[in-house]
Protein backbone atom coordinates (compact mmCIF):
# COMPACT_ATOMS: atom_id res chain seq x y z
CA UNK A 1 0.00 0.00 0.00
CA UNK A 2 1.40 3.40 -1.01
CA UNK A 3 2.19 5.74 1.87
CA UNK A 4 0.24 8.97 2.18
CA UNK A 5 2.09 11.97 0.79
CA UNK A 6 2.34 14.95 3.13
CA UNK A 7 2.68 18.64 2.29
CA UNK A 8 4.19 20.37 5.34
CA UNK A 9 3.64 24.15 5.50
CA UNK A 10 5.23 26.59 7.93
CA UNK A 11 6.54 30.16 8.09
CA UNK A 12 9.86 29.81 9.91
CA UNK A 13 11.67 26.83 11.39
CA UNK A 14 11.78 26.26 15.15
CA UNK A 15 12.59 23.38 17.48
CA UNK A 16 9.00 22.16 17.69
CA UNK A 17 8.30 22.53 13.96
CA UNK A 18 11.49 20.63 13.13
CA UNK A 19 10.36 17.99 15.61
CA UNK A 20 7.12 17.38 13.70
CA UNK A 21 9.01 17.36 10.40
CA UNK A 22 11.30 14.63 11.73
CA UNK A 23 8.35 12.60 13.05
CA UNK A 24 6.40 12.70 9.80
CA UNK A 25 9.52 12.15 7.72
CA UNK A 26 10.05 8.76 9.38
CA UNK A 27 6.75 7.39 8.09
CA UNK A 28 5.64 9.46 5.09
CA UNK A 29 7.09 11.14 2.00
CA UNK A 30 7.12 14.81 3.09
CA UNK A 31 7.43 17.95 0.97
CA UNK A 32 7.95 21.28 2.75
CA UNK A 33 6.50 24.61 1.66
CA UNK A 34 7.86 27.67 3.49
CA UNK A 35 5.87 30.92 3.51
CA UNK A 36 8.23 33.79 4.36
CA UNK A 37 6.43 36.23 6.69
CA UNK A 38 9.48 38.22 7.76
CA UNK A 39 8.02 41.34 6.11
CA UNK A 40 4.67 42.32 4.59
CA UNK A 41 6.09 42.38 1.05
CA UNK A 42 7.79 39.00 1.40
CA UNK A 43 4.66 37.56 2.94
CA UNK A 44 2.46 38.79 0.07
CA UNK A 45 4.87 37.33 -2.50
CA UNK A 46 5.12 34.02 -0.62
CA UNK A 47 1.36 33.63 -0.25
CA UNK A 48 0.90 34.33 -3.97
CA UNK A 49 3.47 31.62 -4.74
CA UNK A 50 1.71 29.33 -2.26
CA UNK A 51 -1.63 29.84 -4.06
CA UNK A 52 -0.22 28.84 -7.44
CA UNK A 53 1.74 25.94 -5.99
CA UNK A 54 -1.44 24.57 -4.44
CA UNK A 55 -3.42 25.19 -7.61
CA UNK A 56 -1.10 23.00 -9.66
CA UNK A 57 0.12 20.51 -7.04
CA UNK A 58 -2.57 19.85 -4.42
CA UNK A 59 -3.62 16.62 -6.15
CA UNK A 60 -0.16 15.18 -5.52
CA UNK A 61 -0.76 15.09 -1.77
CA UNK A 62 -3.02 13.18 0.58
CA UNK A 63 -2.38 15.25 3.70
CA UNK A 64 -1.66 18.94 4.26
CA UNK A 65 -0.02 19.66 7.62
CA UNK A 66 0.18 23.33 8.66
CA UNK A 67 1.88 24.91 11.65
CA UNK A 68 -0.18 27.87 12.95
CA UNK A 69 -3.43 29.34 11.67
CA UNK A 70 -2.78 32.64 9.90
CA UNK A 71 -2.59 34.17 6.44
CA UNK A 72 -0.52 31.22 5.23
CA UNK A 73 -3.09 28.59 6.35
CA UNK A 74 -6.08 30.02 4.46
CA UNK A 75 -5.33 28.72 0.95
CA UNK A 76 -4.05 25.29 2.08
CA UNK A 77 -7.25 24.66 4.06
CA UNK A 78 -9.41 26.05 1.25
CA UNK A 79 -7.75 23.84 -1.39
CA UNK A 80 -7.85 20.82 0.92
CA UNK A 81 -11.57 21.30 1.39
CA UNK A 82 -12.21 21.75 -2.35
CA UNK A 83 -10.17 18.69 -3.33
CA UNK A 84 -11.13 16.54 -0.32
CA UNK A 85 -7.67 16.32 1.19
CA UNK A 86 -7.03 15.98 4.92
CA UNK A 87 -5.79 19.23 6.47
CA UNK A 88 -4.21 19.15 9.93
CA UNK A 89 -3.68 22.53 11.55
CA UNK A 90 -1.43 22.96 14.59
CA UNK A 91 -2.74 25.74 16.85
CA UNK A 92 0.22 27.13 18.75
CA UNK A 93 -1.13 30.16 20.63
CA UNK A 94 -0.36 33.38 18.76
CA UNK A 95 -2.90 32.35 16.13
CA UNK A 96 -5.86 32.37 18.54
CA UNK A 97 -4.93 35.40 20.65
CA UNK A 98 -5.69 39.10 20.56
CA UNK A 99 -3.93 41.65 22.73
CA UNK A 100 -4.79 45.03 21.24
CA UNK A 101 -2.41 46.97 23.47
CA UNK A 102 0.61 45.25 21.90
CA UNK A 103 -0.92 44.30 18.54
CA UNK A 104 -0.37 40.66 19.48
CA UNK A 105 -2.18 37.73 17.87
CA UNK A 106 -3.82 36.90 14.57
CA UNK A 107 -7.11 38.39 15.73
CA UNK A 108 -5.56 41.82 16.24
CA UNK A 109 -6.18 42.33 12.50
CA UNK A 110 -9.71 41.73 11.06
CA UNK A 111 -8.57 40.26 7.71
CA UNK A 112 -6.02 38.08 9.42
CA UNK A 113 -8.65 37.08 11.96
CA UNK A 114 -11.08 36.06 9.19
CA UNK A 115 -8.44 33.86 7.53
CA UNK A 116 -7.51 32.32 10.87
CA UNK A 117 -11.13 31.56 11.81
CA UNK A 118 -11.84 30.09 8.36
CA UNK A 119 -8.75 27.86 8.67
CA UNK A 120 -9.75 26.62 12.11
CA UNK A 121 -13.38 26.01 11.16
CA UNK A 122 -12.61 24.11 7.97
CA UNK A 123 -9.51 22.12 8.91
CA UNK A 124 -10.00 18.36 9.15
CA UNK A 125 -8.55 18.53 12.66
CA UNK A 126 -7.00 21.26 14.82
CA UNK A 127 -4.10 20.01 16.94
CA UNK A 128 -4.02 22.21 20.05
CA UNK A 129 -0.80 22.35 22.08
CA UNK A 130 -2.61 22.62 25.44
CA UNK A 131 -6.05 22.43 27.06
CA UNK A 132 -5.91 26.20 27.36
CA UNK A 133 -5.48 26.59 23.60
CA UNK A 134 -8.21 24.02 22.94
CA UNK A 135 -10.66 26.08 25.03
CA UNK A 136 -9.85 29.27 23.11
CA UNK A 137 -10.10 27.46 19.77
CA UNK A 138 -13.50 26.08 20.76
CA UNK A 139 -14.70 29.56 21.70
CA UNK A 140 -13.53 30.96 18.35
CA UNK A 141 -15.08 28.14 16.32
CA UNK A 142 -17.48 25.92 18.33
CA UNK A 143 -18.03 23.49 15.46
CA UNK A 144 -14.35 23.01 14.64
CA UNK A 145 -12.74 19.61 15.16
CA UNK A 146 -10.05 19.69 17.83
CA UNK A 147 -7.62 17.43 19.67
CA UNK A 148 -5.05 18.23 22.34
CA UNK A 149 -1.53 17.29 21.27
CA UNK A 150 1.08 18.50 23.73
CA UNK A 151 4.47 19.71 22.60
CA UNK A 152 7.29 17.29 23.32
CA UNK A 153 10.78 18.13 24.46
CA UNK A 154 13.88 16.68 22.83
CA UNK A 155 16.79 16.11 25.19
CA UNK A 156 20.37 15.12 24.47
CA UNK A 157 21.64 11.61 25.01
CA UNK A 158 23.92 12.79 27.83
CA UNK A 159 21.08 14.19 29.96
CA UNK A 160 21.62 11.29 32.32
CA UNK A 161 19.33 9.84 34.94
CA UNK A 162 17.86 11.85 37.75
CA UNK A 163 19.93 11.30 40.89
CA UNK A 164 18.42 10.91 44.32
CA UNK A 165 19.51 14.44 45.17
CA UNK A 166 19.81 16.55 41.99
CA UNK A 167 20.09 19.63 44.22
CA UNK A 168 23.78 18.78 44.79
CA UNK A 169 24.68 19.72 41.20
CA UNK A 170 22.74 22.97 41.20
CA UNK A 171 23.76 26.59 41.72
CA UNK A 172 21.60 29.19 43.45
CA UNK A 173 20.68 30.65 40.06
CA UNK A 174 17.32 31.86 38.70
CA UNK A 175 16.97 31.29 34.96
CA UNK A 176 14.53 32.51 32.30
CA UNK A 177 14.48 31.81 28.55
CA UNK A 178 12.53 34.38 26.54
CA UNK A 179 13.28 34.98 22.87
CA UNK A 180 12.65 38.69 22.52
CA UNK A 181 13.75 41.31 20.00
CA UNK A 182 10.62 43.53 19.84
CA UNK A 183 8.70 45.62 22.41
CA UNK A 184 5.73 43.33 21.80
CA UNK A 185 7.61 40.14 22.75
CA UNK A 186 9.36 41.97 25.63
CA UNK A 187 6.05 42.54 27.39
CA UNK A 188 4.27 39.35 26.29
CA UNK A 189 7.13 37.23 27.65
CA UNK A 190 7.19 39.24 30.89
CA UNK A 191 10.84 40.25 30.54
CA UNK A 192 10.11 43.44 32.47
CA UNK A 193 8.67 41.36 35.32
CA UNK A 194 11.79 39.20 35.46
CA UNK A 195 14.05 42.26 35.56
CA UNK A 196 11.99 43.77 38.38
CA UNK A 197 12.21 40.49 40.32
CA UNK A 198 15.99 40.55 39.92
CA UNK A 199 16.12 44.12 41.21
CA UNK A 200 14.13 43.15 44.31
CA UNK A 201 16.48 40.22 45.13
CA UNK A 202 19.98 41.73 44.70
CA UNK A 203 21.74 38.87 46.55
CA UNK A 204 20.46 36.17 44.16
CA UNK A 205 21.98 35.73 40.67
CA UNK A 206 19.54 35.91 37.74
CA UNK A 207 20.12 35.02 34.08
CA UNK A 208 17.83 35.61 31.12
CA UNK A 209 18.62 34.09 27.71
CA UNK A 210 17.32 35.10 24.29
CA UNK A 211 17.18 38.89 24.63
CA UNK A 212 18.34 41.25 21.89
CA UNK A 213 19.85 43.83 24.21
CA UNK A 214 20.66 46.29 21.44
CA UNK A 215 17.10 46.47 20.08
CA UNK A 216 15.50 46.56 23.53
CA UNK A 217 17.95 48.83 25.37
CA UNK A 218 15.35 51.55 26.00
CA UNK A 219 12.91 49.05 27.55
CA UNK A 220 15.51 47.18 29.58
CA UNK A 221 16.85 50.33 31.23
CA UNK A 222 19.43 50.00 33.98
CA UNK A 223 20.47 46.38 34.48
CA UNK A 224 20.99 45.31 38.11
CA UNK A 225 24.40 43.87 38.97
CA UNK A 226 22.93 40.44 39.75
CA UNK A 227 21.31 40.00 36.31
CA UNK A 228 23.06 38.55 33.24
CA UNK A 229 21.41 39.17 29.86
CA UNK A 230 22.49 36.67 27.22
CA UNK A 231 21.42 36.59 23.55
CA UNK A 232 19.95 33.50 21.90
CA UNK A 233 22.18 30.43 22.22
CA UNK A 234 22.26 26.97 20.66
CA UNK A 235 20.10 24.33 22.33
CA UNK A 236 23.05 22.33 23.69
CA UNK A 237 24.40 25.44 25.40
CA UNK A 238 20.93 26.14 26.75
CA UNK A 239 20.87 22.68 28.34
CA UNK A 240 24.02 23.57 30.26
CA UNK A 241 22.16 26.49 31.87
CA UNK A 242 19.18 24.28 32.73
CA UNK A 243 21.50 21.81 34.43
CA UNK A 244 23.07 24.37 36.75
CA UNK A 245 20.03 26.59 37.54
CA UNK A 246 18.02 25.83 40.68
CA UNK A 247 14.96 27.85 39.67
CA UNK A 248 13.31 28.46 36.31
CA UNK A 249 11.10 31.55 36.21
CA UNK A 250 8.58 32.32 33.45
CA UNK A 251 6.40 35.39 34.06
CA UNK A 252 4.72 35.67 30.66
CA UNK A 253 1.51 37.61 30.13
CA UNK A 254 0.51 35.16 27.38
CA UNK A 255 1.85 31.64 27.04
CA UNK A 256 0.23 28.74 25.21
CA UNK A 257 2.51 26.01 26.61
CA UNK A 258 6.18 27.04 27.17
CA UNK A 259 8.57 24.45 25.85
CA UNK A 260 11.43 26.08 27.76
CA UNK A 261 9.53 25.56 31.02
CA UNK A 262 9.14 21.84 30.29
CA UNK A 263 12.82 21.58 29.34
CA UNK A 264 13.88 23.31 32.56
CA UNK A 265 11.67 21.00 34.64
CA UNK A 266 13.20 18.00 32.88
CA UNK A 267 16.55 19.23 34.21
CA UNK A 268 15.08 19.45 37.74
CA UNK A 269 14.68 23.23 37.93
CA UNK A 270 11.99 24.37 40.38
CA UNK A 271 9.42 26.31 38.32
CA UNK A 272 8.10 29.73 39.30
CA UNK A 273 5.41 30.77 36.82
CA UNK A 274 2.72 33.37 36.32
CA UNK A 275 -0.79 31.92 36.36
CA UNK A 276 -1.06 32.26 32.60
CA UNK A 277 -2.24 30.14 29.69
CA UNK A 278 -0.96 26.58 29.45
CA UNK A 279 1.90 26.90 31.96
CA UNK A 280 -0.12 25.55 34.93
CA UNK A 281 -0.80 22.46 32.77
CA UNK A 282 2.92 21.98 32.33
CA UNK A 283 3.80 22.29 36.03
CA UNK A 284 0.75 20.33 37.22
CA UNK A 285 0.75 22.23 40.51
CA UNK A 286 4.46 21.71 41.15
CA UNK A 287 6.70 24.62 42.06
CA UNK A 288 5.31 28.12 42.64
CA UNK A 289 2.55 29.97 40.81
CA UNK A 290 2.13 33.75 41.11
CA UNK A 291 -0.14 36.37 39.57
CA UNK A 292 2.78 38.11 37.86
CA UNK A 293 1.47 41.57 38.73
CA UNK A 294 2.93 41.86 42.25
CA UNK A 295 6.74 42.12 42.40
CA UNK A 296 6.80 41.36 46.13
CA UNK A 297 4.73 38.20 45.61
CA UNK A 298 7.01 37.06 42.79
CA UNK A 299 10.17 37.81 44.78
CA UNK A 300 8.85 35.88 47.77
CA UNK A 301 8.05 32.84 45.60
CA UNK A 302 11.50 32.92 43.99
CA UNK A 303 13.21 33.22 47.37
CA UNK A 304 11.26 30.24 48.74
CA UNK A 305 12.10 28.20 45.64
CA UNK A 306 15.81 29.03 45.69
CA UNK A 307 16.01 27.93 49.32
CA UNK A 308 14.20 24.64 48.62
CA UNK A 309 15.72 21.35 47.57
CA UNK A 310 14.90 20.32 44.03
CA UNK A 311 13.94 16.72 43.28
CA UNK A 312 13.24 14.23 40.50
CA UNK A 313 9.51 14.97 40.66
CA UNK A 314 9.86 17.75 38.06
CA UNK A 315 11.58 15.49 35.54
CA UNK A 316 9.06 12.72 36.22
CA UNK A 317 6.21 15.11 35.39
CA UNK A 318 7.77 15.91 32.00
CA UNK A 319 8.64 12.29 31.20
CA UNK A 320 5.06 11.30 31.90
CA UNK A 321 3.38 13.89 29.63
CA UNK A 322 5.66 16.06 27.48
CA UNK A 323 8.33 14.09 25.64
CA UNK A 324 8.97 13.99 21.89
CA UNK A 325 8.33 10.21 21.97
CA UNK A 326 4.83 10.75 23.36
CA UNK A 327 4.07 13.39 20.73
CA UNK A 328 5.42 11.13 17.98
CA UNK A 329 3.23 8.21 19.04
CA UNK A 330 0.11 10.36 19.27
CA UNK A 331 0.74 12.25 16.03
CA UNK A 332 1.33 9.09 14.00
CA UNK A 333 -1.83 7.57 15.47
CA UNK A 334 -3.78 10.62 14.33
CA UNK A 335 -2.44 10.45 10.79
Amino acid sequence: MEKERVLFIYTRISTFIKGDLDILGKKFPVTTLVVDNSSKIKQAISITKEFFYLLFNILRYDVVYIWFADYHSFFPVLFSKLFRKKAYLVIGGYDVCRVKKWGYGSFSNPIRGFMTRYSITNASLNLCVSQYIERITRAISPFSKRKILYNGIVFSSDSGNCTENPHDSKEKLVLCVALSSTPQSFFIKGVDRFINAAKSLPDIPFTIIGINREKLSDLIGEVPANLKIIPKVEHRELEAYYKKASVYCQLSRKESFSLALAEAMYHNCIPVISNTGGMPEVTGGLGKTVSGYDVAETASAIKEAIESDTSCVFRERVEEKFTAKLREKELLNIL
